[in-house]
Parts: structure tokens; C-alpha cells; sequence
């Protein structure tokens, strides 16, 4: 047998040998590939060249527009756990939805913890687990979102392991508006694939630009008996909330809104004070509880509840 007929023998025995042991083939930039990498303890490809399914939305990262991620799958294949790239500390930041859509559910599991899906037609759906308030916090069920919607904050709800973390998931159901995670299907952000078992993807950019973030005032925005600080003038930006009196905020001020309802005896203004300098009183109730502070941003100090506005 010639040298060149052997060494074709030898790799079809090879790799006929591979797929009866299941380790099957992959080549560079494949999920497999990603899957290698991550079980080697090494950094993943940048994602898969895999082409998303005709008609399945043009996902991009929940996350704010620029922000980078850090994705794996574990052991959950093609589900995602999603973490702030280097995992520095996710808890509390802001969730935005995936791509336009409709709320199709709002729940609590053991597990998931607080869960949210979203429907976002041609059957297609995203789910949202462990998130850091009620699921209905930021929206309600029926509301219409876009990326610029935000939905919820990163938690660690239901069993995260005290993990703060987003566990993510894109659905395929051609009929219904509720699925479970029979429905997975391979995660795409702006036409990518990342999936593969094992597989890691530091560094991700959200490509979640198309319109500018905020959450407007509304009422579910903040919850009853909360004070609401948002990042942005008119109440928009990224919401942060308190219901106690809290020291050493690092949230960005612009604008802000306060639910009446906090069940302290005579806490139904808040005083805020400012690393910057100075202090401003909100007062209670719907028609007065909301304003714009100067713009500039400045960094809160303190949120103290008290009684009337002096």
C-alpha cells in the first residue's frame, strides 16, 4: 500500500473511531471549537460563524449599548449564564429586552427564581431567570418592550448559588405564549451563535443600540414605598431604587420619582445628599413626588427618610 493510501486509511480509521467514542469533529470557530477551548481552561473563540434560522429575530445582548459580557453555557447547553466581563459584580445591573416584543409571562420558580419571557413573534421567545425584583417590577404582563426597554436588574432570585448572575435563553414554540426549556435553541446576539457545552466567551459587546436606554415614569418603575433615582433628565436611564435608608449610593443623579407609600410613621419625604455637596427634599404623592435635579449628574451621598420638607 502506498504512503499516501495509508495515511487516507489511517485518518478515515481515526475518525470513524471519534464518532463511535462521540467525540465527533470541529474545526476553529465552530461551538465545538468554543467547547474545547473552555474545557481545556483556555479563552473561547469570539463565537460561531453559525448562521441563526430564517425568521428568528435579530437578537442582540440585554445589556446596555457598548457594555461588555462575559457568556458561558456550563453544562446547560444552549442556555447562558451572563456575568459583567471580568466579573467584576453584576448585582443590580440593568436588564434590557433582547429585541422588540410583547410580555408573555411573569412568574416566580424555585429554581429561576424571579422569571420573565418574552414573545417576539414567528414563535420565537427569550426568557430571563434570577433577576433581582418581583418580574413585574419594571413591566407588567402585556407590555410592549423594545431593546431600549429596560425589565429588570441582575439577581441571584430562586437558586443562583448566591450568584448574581443572568441566566438567558432563546425559545422556538410556533404556537403558544408560554414556553420552558424543552423550547431551547441555540443563542444568537447580533447573527453570532455562541452554544456548545462548556463553552465561554469573555469580553462580548452588547450590540443593543438601536434605540436610546431609559425607563420612563411609571408607576411600576418604582415600587410602592421606594424612592427611584434615574441617570438621565425626564426620568429615564438606569434606575436605582431604595426603600431604607441608605449610605454611600454610587448611582448617577439627574432625575428622580418617589412612590408614596413607605410605612415608616411620618417617612414620606426623602432627603438626599450629595457627595458633590448640598441636599435636595423629595416630596411624596404622584403629582409632586418626581422632578429633575441639576443636570450634571451628581453622585448621591445618602438617602434618608424623614418627615416634612423644610
Amino acid at each position: 500500500m502506498s504512503s499516501t493510501r495509508l495515511r487516507t486509511a489511517l485518518l478515515a480509521f481515526l475518525t470513524a473511531l471519534g464518532l463511535a467514542l462521540g467525540l465527533g469533529t470541529a474545526t476553529a470557530g465552530t461551538a465545538g471549537a468554543g467547547a474545547a477551548f473552555a474545557s481545556a481552561g483556555a479563552t473561547a473563540p469570539a463565537g460561531a460563524a453559525a448562521a441563526p434560522p430564517a425568521g428568528k429575530p435579530v437578537f442582540q445582548l440585554p445589556f446596555a449599548c457598548g457594555t461588555k459580557w462575559q457568556l458561558n453555557t456550563w453544562d446547560h447547553d444552549p442556555a447562558l449564564d451572563i456575568v459583567k466581563d471580568g466579573n467584576p459584580g453584576s448585582d443590580g445591573l440593568p436588564v434590557y429586552a433582547s429585541a422588540p416584543g410583547t410580555v408573555s409571562a411573569v412568574y416566580w420558580n424555585n429554581g429561576s427564581g424571579n422569571t420573565l419571557q418574552i414573545s417576539h413573534g414567528n414563535g420565537w421567545f427569550t426568557a430571563y431567570y434570577h433577576l433581582q425584583e418581583a418580574p413585574d417590577a419594571y413591566v407588567k404582563l402585556g407590555s410592549q418592550v423594545t431593546g431600549a426597554t429596560q425589565i429588570g436588574r441582575v439577581g441571584k432570585s430562586g437558586a443562583a448559588n448566591g450568584w448574581a448572575h443572568l441566566h438567558y435563553e432563546q425559545r422556538y414554540l410556533a404556537s403558544g405564549t408560554f414556553t420552558d426549556e424543552t423550547h431551547r435553541r441555540p443563542v444568537h446576539f447580533g447573527g453570532v451563535e455562541y452554544s456548545g457545552s462548556g463553552g465561554a466567551w469573555p469580553g462580548v459587546t452588547s450590540g443593543n443600540c438601536a434605540q436610546p436606554q431609559g425607563t420612563p415614569y411609571q408607576p411600576w418603575n418604582c415600587p410602592n414605598g421606594s424612592v427611584c433615582f434615574y441617570s438621565e433628565t425626564g426620568g429615564r436611564g438606569t434606575v436605582c431604587k431604595t426603600d431604607r435608608n441608605v449610605s454611600a449610593s454610587t448611582c448617577g443623579l439627574r432625575g428622580s420619582f418617589f412612590n408614596n407609600g413607605h410605612p415608616e410613621a411620618g417617612g414620606d419625604h426623602v432627603y438626599v445628599s450629595f457627595t458633590e455637596g448640598g441636599t435636595s427634599c423629595l416630596h411624596h404623592g404622584w403629582a409632586d413626588g418626581r422632578g429633575d435635579f441639576a443636570a450634571g449628574g451628581r453622585t448621591i451621598k445618602a438617602v434618608t427618610w424623614g418627615g416634612e420638607c423644610p
